[in-house]
């Protein structure tokens, strides 16, 4: 608990941690032991697994802390998991259909990929669907990103209005946030609110520079970091190009794009990072 950001823990104190225990037998030392799962609830994210207990269901549960007002204790949600999605599911966003066959296909496009240690990993393409859908909520229609969230297999929404908000100030230029030490220009900020990726290179990381694509996932509710491997497809794309006015097609880039290929990789699995 001490290694806790003070921010986590501020934020964390407007859980009733008893009547958490009591209704999903989750103590808060098992969420405070672990820093992950602790800043996930803070910051209003679908969490990784925990183990919890009701009276109907025992097992592993995803949690989420919603805000009831100002200066109310949170409401914590247990979401149960689903079973995986296939291309021959309808999904849902609020009991309505997905309709877009582009964003289905980007929201369940699977792949395979190496890490340093030479060990594969399995999982999805996308942080995102790639584009905002239209849903029906609350008498009016609202444009919605859409992600999956991995541990539970839900789709998750989050209102394109919210993530503007989150990236963009009143006049539409970006608010300064970034990941690994580049802070996003307007135009990046406004294509990541859109759904899009974007490549941006001059990230910092273990004090190594590296150029990787990012997008915005609606169930972490922040951007995230691509496995390298989708740096390729970026560039065919040319969103790099389009975007990223970061971005060179340099030496280093040409290099890294012809071992990815000679790999046979396709686009990988997202990294979550929290937005500076």
């Amino acid at each position: 608990m001490e290694n806790l950001p003070n921010d986590v823990q501020n934020r964390l104190n407007n859980i009733n941690w008893d009547h958490l225990k009591d209704k999903y037998g989750i103590a808060k030392e098992t969420i405070m032991n672990n820093p992950t799962v602790a800043a996930q609830l803070a910051y209003g994210q679908m969490t990784d697994l925990v183990y919890g207990s009701t009276k109907e269901l025992t097992g592993f549960f995803s949690l989420r802390a919603f805000p009831q007002g100002e200066g109310k204790e949170w409401a914590v949600k247990l979401i149960t998991m689903e079973k995986a999605k296939t291309p021959n599911d309808t999904l849902y966003l609020y009991n309505q259909p997905i309709t877009s066959p582009k964003v289905k296909e980007a929201l369940l496009e699977r792949t395979s990929w190496e890490d340093n240690k030479k060990k594969t990993h399995h999982g999805l393409a996308n942080a995102n669907g790639g584009r905002p859908i239209a849903i029906e909520l609350d008498g009016r229609k609202q444009e919605f990103l859409v992600s999956i969230h991995l541990p539970t297999n839900r789709v998750v929404g989050m209102p394109v209005e919210q993530v503007k908000a989150m990236l963009l100030d009143e006049h539409g230029h970006s608010r300064g946030r970034g990941i690994y030490g580049v802070t996003f220009t307007d135009e990046q900020a406004k294509a990541l609110a859109e759904g899009k990726a974007i490549a941006i290179s001059g990230m910092k990381r273990d004090g190594e520079r590296f150029t990787c694509c990012v997008q915005f996932d609606a169930a972490q509710r922040q951007v995230v970091t691509c496995h390298p491997t989708w740096f390729k497809e970026a560039q065919k794309a040319g969103l790099d190009m389009k975007y990223s006015k970061e971005v060179k097609v340099d030496k280093e880039v040409k290099q890294q794009v012809e071992n990815t290929m000679k790999q046979g990789q396709k686009k990988g699995r997202t990294q979550s990072i929290k937005m500076g």
